[in-house]
């Protein structure tokens, strides 16, 4: 037989064997494989079937909380929407741990001002918000929501909006050597906060005279809480923090007049070279102390702190008393920001050159009688005030070519210089023409008239 050639029969048989046996083996990884069972290729132990439902959550109350859960968040949204009814909500921030963090958390928000607004402007706010959890379900409850400012751990730095002209970067930083060479004058405390801004500039002519006959580099914060009473309708009637100087006042006469230094860069640089015992301070708790006691002092840095109780603890009381005769506030130094004075030009100039002007700081049915007893008929008049109301607009212009702040809006609105430079300066923030800004420009208006009148209380 023909050693070639396979046996009759076997090489069918045995190819038909093998492919049954490839068939039979594939569909049992297929059966394994849905029915979801382990696949071992080497004895071991079965796997363990025990309950594996989970377990009951259990909370512990001194554990901080997770200020990021979702579910919180929204309760919290919900509760100061119920707290807040007269408040417009814009957007709330995601909260973060407050203090103590086992029982509070930190949210901030903005609120729109009324929809009349021509800025669209929003007023910001954080608050502190206690947090109860359920020991069994881990349910939250919101047991209180804090007053204004009172959640600073949600307070962000101000950020450059999207396609916006970034403000012009702070002074480079001093050297160890440069800023030891310095010599320094620092209030600290003190209840000037959030007062009305004559109080606040009273307050600032007395630090730069203090500082200028110390020769000493005032150390101030450039920003400042605005008043209530200067809040724009719909803000809810609260003090705004954050104002930047610069918003109101020309700081570059500022720095040409009196050597400043930003209070958060001097406080970083005292924190790298003078916290350490390198350089001398000395700490004054006392205002009535004169500033003559310390004209020879070499520290490099003089602090003055201020307590809590009002109104001992105002900064111009270190002006009073002995300090009177060496001290003395230089109104020259204050400026208004170009911004504003800006606006004033040009209202000047869409009126006459020689227009009149009234201030009115009264009311009554008799305030037009008297407001065009100092005016001469046919004038063109401007009329600044708390006391300008539509309806008395109105009625004087039966007789005079009346003019006011409001006709000039245009001037502060989006698309003004104003708002664009504001903006700039803000990090791309959009700043609200306020009430105190709406007062500096009225006023300064008032004096540019050929003839001015007063009607007073």
């Amino acid at each position: 037989m023909d050693p070639s050639r396979p046996l009759p029969g076997r090489g069918p048989f045995l190819s038909s064997s093998v492919h049954a046996a490839a068939a039979l083996l594939l569909l049992l990884v297929l059966l394994v494989t849905l029915l979801g069972l382990p696949i071992s290729i080497s004895p071991r132990a079965a796997p363990n079937l025990t309950d594996q439902r989970p377990q009951e959550p259990a909370c512990d109350p001194a554990s901080p909380l997770d200020c990021a859960d979702p579910r919180l968040f929204h309760l919290m949204m919900h509760s100061a929407i119920e707290a807040f009814p007269a408040v417009h909500f814009a957007r709330f921030g995601r909260p973060v741990p407050g203090d103590p963090p086992s029982a509070s958390c930190d949210m901030a928000w903005r609120a729109r001002s009324d929809s009349d607004s021509p800025s669209k402007a929003t007023t910001k706010d954080y608050r502190r918000f206690a947090i109860a959890r359920d020991p069994r379900t881990c349910a939250y409850s919101v047991l209180s929501i804090g007053e204004y400012h009172s959640g600073p751990n949600a307070r962000k730095p101000r950020r450059a909006a999207k396609n916006a002209t970034i403000a012009p970067p702070p002074p480079p930083a001093l050297s160890c050597s440069q800023f030891a060479r310095g010599s320094y004058l620092a209030y600290v405390g003190g209840g000037d906060r959030c007062k009305p801004m004559p109080h606040y500039l009273r307050s600032l002519l007395c630090t730069l005279a203090e500082a200028r006959y110390l020769n000493r580099t005032l150390v101030l914060d450039l920003t400042l809480c605005l008043s209530a009473a200067y809040a724009a309708a719909g803000t809810g009637g609260m003090p705004e923090e954050g104002k930047r100087l610069a918003f109101y006042i020309d700081v570059d006469h500022l720095h040409s007049q009196v050597p400043i230094i930003e209070e958060g860069q001097f406080w970083a640089d005292w924190d790298r070279w003078g916290v350490q015992g390198q350089l001398p301070a000395r700490l004054v708790e006392d205002t009535r102390h004169s500033p003559i006691k310390y004209s020879k002092v070499r520290d490099t840095l003089i602090v003055r702190k201020f307590g809590d109780v009002e109104p001992g603890n105002y900064w111009y009381n270190v002006c009073e008393g002995e300090a009177k005769g060496v001290l003395h506030p230089m109104r020259r130094v204050i400026r208004w920001a170009p911004s504003l004075m800006n606006i004033v030009d040009d209202i000047v100039s869409r009126m006459q050159p020689d227009f009149d002007s009234v201030h009115i700081d009264a009311n009554g049915e008799d305030l037009r009688r008297k407001v065009e007893e100092g005016l001469d008929a046919g004038r063109q008049v401007y009329v600044a005030g708390e006391g300008v109301s539509s309806a008395l607009v109105e009625a004087l212009k039966a007789k005079l070519t009346v003019h006011h702040l409001d006709e000039f809006e245009d001037l502060w609105g989006t698309d003004s210089k104003w708002f664009l430079e504001m903006r700039r300066l803000n990090g791309g923030v959009p700043v609200e023409f306020d009430g105190y800004m709406r007062e500096v420009v009225d006023r300064e208006v008032f004096l540019r008239g050929k003839k001015k009148a007063e009607v007073l209380r």
